[in-house]
């Protein structure tokens, strides 16, 4: 007999309207290619003009046609690459099943001090209040709270330690040179390069450094309090 498990992420229904809007859009856009393509001659700068005017010189109906095929494909890729990079957690009894794309997380439930949303992101905390893990996760909030309610896991409704972050400034002095280093390339990353923030994040998660970013600039705090 299987384990009793509770599955959050997009759901069905909402993934059935993402691939319908989305092949939807791109059969509309494919047939009204060539219209498109007439209405951008008329502009008087031309991105990418031998393709535009090529496009024109075609048949009408049938690049509307083989557009519209093409759209219709190109939607259902984006689907299946929004479905793929979406967050899917799995809550059971006795552990916390994380997937994003090819990558997958798991934690016992012994393990995890608590559980909350912040903003869109599920963030775990470890028994030595470090990050465990930080995501978005496209779920109403109630349903996410009654999962893990449900199997038993420390849920809170805010960041249990939100009194104990300090706004980092530049050399900080309850931080060693290797964080304040870190610190510095994520602070410049988070105008330039998100991605690179988000791993600087886990990177500092490693070395028992919980980040919040605020409007004003980034706050942190040590793990290992009780």
């Amino acid at each position: 007999m299987g384990e009793n498990r509770t599955i959050l992420g997009i759901n069905k229904f909402e993934k059935s309207l993402i691939l319908v809007i989305c092949t939807i859009l791109g059969a509309i856009i494919g047939w009204y290619l060539p219209v498109i393509a007439d209405w951008v001659l008329k502009l008087p700068i031309i991105p990418m003009e031998q393709w535009v005017r090529f496009i024109s010189s075609l048949d009408h109906f049938w690049v509307s046609v083989i557009a519209a095929a093409v759209g219709i494909i190109a939607g259902l890729i984006f689907s299946l690459v929004v479905f793929h990079e979406s967050l899917t957690v799995t809550v059971s009894d006795h552990q916390l099943e994380l997937v994003l794309g090819d990558e997958v997380k798991t934690f016992k439930r012994e393990d995890i001090y608590a559980v909350y949303m912040e903003n869109k992101n599920l963030v775990v905390l470890g028994q030595d209040s470090q990050e465990l893990y930080r995501e978005v996760l496209e779920a109403k909030l109630d349903t996410v709270r009654q999962a893990f309610y449900l199997h038993g896991y420390p849920w809170m409704d805010e960041d249990p330690f939100a009194d104990h972050y300090q706004r980092w400034v530049e050399g900080h002095p309850d931080f060693p040179p290797p964080v304040n280093a870190l610190m510095r390339a994520r602070e410049r990353a988070l105008k330039e390069d998100k991605k690179t923030a988000k791993y600087l994040r886990e990177e500092l998660a490693e070395l028992g450094v919980v980040i919040r970013d605020e409007r004003n600039g980034q706050f942190a705090r040590k793990g290992g309090m009780d």
